[in-house]
């Protein structure tokens, strides 16, 4: 009995998380358009240079927050009989290895900013958020979610059947 997740070549590069979560989510890039659109019928007015430099700043601003939330990503996920390994990717390197004991780990989908985040939980403290970024999208985590459960209990099972419960 195994459960194990490794990102794939895409979400290991920093740079492809960024590509498919903007492909995925093309709706927050529509102010890319208006600013472009404006760049490209000149002359402009006064009032036209405020309003393409607050939405360049805009820009600039979104475009840290995503780039700040995509550095840290679950490279890897092995459960081995009661032991976790858990990856973390520090922007396209496993920087991190943690090792927990299967009981004491939980997982949690929860909404921040009308995005899904899994929050890797160990005895009720955040020990790492894993956000939509790369190939991770809300029905990918909550499959993730379902197998975890379903693999800690059928551990728990084997215990009881092995006597050891």
């Amino acid at each position: 009995m195994q459960l194990n997740y490794y990102s794939s070549h895409i979400d290991r590069s920093y740079s492809g998380r960024i590509f498919l979560f903007v492909k995925r989510n093309i709706w927050l890039f529509l102010i890319d358009i208006i600013v472009i659109l404006f760049f490209a019928l000149p002359p402009y007015s006064w009032a036209e240079t405020q309003l393409i430099l607050v939405l360049i700043f805009l820009l600039i601003v979104r475009d840290i927050f995503l780039l700040n939330r995509s550095i840290l990503h679950l490279g890897k996920f092995e459960a081995k009989g009661n032991d976790i390994i858990i990856g973390i990717l520090n922007k396209s390197k496993i920087s991190k290895e943690i090792t927990e004991w299967l009981p004491d780990i939980d997982l949690e989908i929860k909404s921040w900013m009308g995005f899904p985040v899994m929050y890797v939980l160990k005895e009720n403290e955040v020990i790492f958020k894993q956000y939509s970024y790369g190939s991770w999208t809300g029905k990918k985590m909550r499959e993730f979610v379902d197998s975890f459960y379903d693999y800690k209990k059928e551990q728990n099972l084997w215990k009881i059947y092995k006597g050891e419960g």
